[in-house]
């Protein structure tokens, strides 16, 4: 079975296995993706989201990171 999760539901529980705040737009919080994650490996997460969806990865710091639309 293949299961499909929202963006923006995936960030919430990957946000919950790091330090500082972790989210996105909601223009994107709705695009779907599967796959396995490594949720102990935050950054590596991060940056193969990029590659399967039209997102890029927004840094004020390494304690504030955003989601939004390519």
């Amino acid at each position: 079975m293949v299961s499909v999760i929202r963006l923006g539901d995936l960030l919430a529980e990957a946000s919950r296995y790091r330090h500082g705040w972790l989210g996105c737009d909601a223009a994107v919080a709705d695009l779907r993706l599967s796959g396995v994650f490594r949720l102990d490996e935050p950054a590596l997460m991060l940056r193969n989201i990029t590659h399967l969806l039209p997102v890029r990865i927004v840094e004020r710091s390494r304690w504030w990171v955003r989601v939004v639309q390519a």
